[in-house]
């Protein structure tokens, strides 16, 4: 590589470990390209030939981790008995967020319409392609889960946006804290138990409805 080349790598992973740390200490929208650039001893007019705005540096943030996430559940899926894998994935990805709550916090800010309507269409369709990828694990899941059951596609993807709904409220609590704010604590260990546990049944109920509703003609 050349030294050039390595230079900029430098540089750009020295931005993105300014920007986690300063949105560590402070909300999104008070962090600035000044500061990220300070904190990471950089001249402000050097951030913009990485990163061409706050919201794409933070993109890049969320994309990085995401990736690595998925790797690891795509692993777990492999290599678990087609019985336990969607239990393992669920669970493993609750603690992913838990070990990294600015992660869950970035992914919340992300999903936002606003916020990704100022991102660059690069950045919208890598979303839009780590969407789809892991919208491919969990139907793969759940295929493998509910072979003897011959799920459609369709039938998937009803299935999927009640695992997406549940994964994001999961991803909203850890996010705001957990229940520290609460009357009474509740361990965030039991809590991905009983959400997994949820998520679980919740997939086999729908599944037999979904296959015992009578089909409709549009």
């Amino acid at each position: 590589m050349r030294y050039q080349d390595q230079l900029f790598q430098q540089r750009e992973s020295a931005l993105l470990d300014a920007a986690r740390q300063l949105f560590q200490d402070d909300s999104w929208d008070r962090v600035t390209i000044a500061e990220v650039a300070r904190h990471a001893g950089i001249g402000k007019g050097t951030v913009y030939k990485h990163f061409s705005s706050k919201e794409a540096l933070y993109a890049r943030l969320v994309l990085d981790c995401s990736r690595q996430h998925l790797a690891e559940l795509q692993q777990i899926a492999r290599c678990a008995p087609a019985d336990q894998a969607m239990r393992r994935v669920i669970r493993r990805a609750f603690e992913l967020l838990q070990a990294d709550p600015l992660q869950a916090q970035l992914c919340l800010l992300c999903d936002r319409p606003a916020f990704q309507e100022r991102l660059e269409p690069p950045y919208r369709e890598q979303f839009i392609e780590l969407e789809g990828q892991y919208i491919s694990l969990f139907g793969d899941l759940l295929q493998s889960s509910f072979r003897d059951l011959q799920l459609s596609p369709d039938h998937c993807q009803h299935l999927i946006w009640g695992v997406e709904a549940c994964v994001n409220g999961v991803m909203t609590r850890i996010a705001s804290g957990g229940f520290a704010p609460w009357a009474e604590y509740i361990e965030l260990d039991a809590y991905f138990d009983r959400v997994t546990d949820f998520i679980i049944a919740g997939l086999h109920g729908q599944a037999a409805a979904l296959l015992a509703a009578p089909a409709t003609n549009e």
